[in-house]
């Protein structure tokens, strides 16, 4: 049986464009590094007026004492974000679009140093997670993406000061 050229390299093509896409899943989610706010130094008592480099922050102001961590009902200040950041946490948040389903299996991840919470602000995507001067967006719940971000992405915090 003869096969058009034609055929051949579209099936050629798919085969690389699969392979560029992780093996023909694509992932809804976006990595970014941050640069380190200058004020990450900065232990603060009263969250007021303070103001960060991003949003969620990824460095910062923070407050003292030991990081928070589990699952919440309610957003975080984003003095105790940066304190879970620094500390080698990392936090996921959600926007109210994410499902009660999805929220379940986030909390997965939950364990250790890590914090589960809806967003007290408007998401750049329905589901953040944030390492020290690292943010993932997704669009869905792309349970590999986070996991493997939350193993990879704290290492660079600078520790408890």
């Amino acid at each position: 049986m003869r096969r058009s050229p034609t055929l051949i390299a579209a099936a050629v093509a798919l085969g690389v464009l699969a392979v560029a896409c992780g093996g023909g899943s694509s992932s809804a989610c976006t990595e970014l590094r941050e640069p380190q706010d200058p004020q990450s130094g900065l232990h603060v008592i009263d969250p007021d007026g303070l103001t960060y480099a991003t949003d969620p922050p990824t460095s910062g102001p923070h407050a003292g004492g030991p990081p928070a961590s589990g699952v919440f009902d309610g957003p975080l200040l984003q003095v105790m974000q940066v304190r879970i950041l620094e500390s080698g946490g990392a936090i996921i948040q959600y926007d109210e679009t994410v499902s009660a389903e999805a929220v379940t299996k986030l909390t997965g991840f939950v364990s250790g140093p890590v914090a589960l919470a809806p967003a007290g602000t408007d998401l750049p995507a329905p589901i953040v997670a944030t390492a020290w001067t690292w943010k993932l967006t997704c669009d869905v719940v792309d349970l590999e993406r986070i996991e493997t971000f939350i193993a990879e992405r704290p290492q660079d915090a600078p520790g408890v000061d």
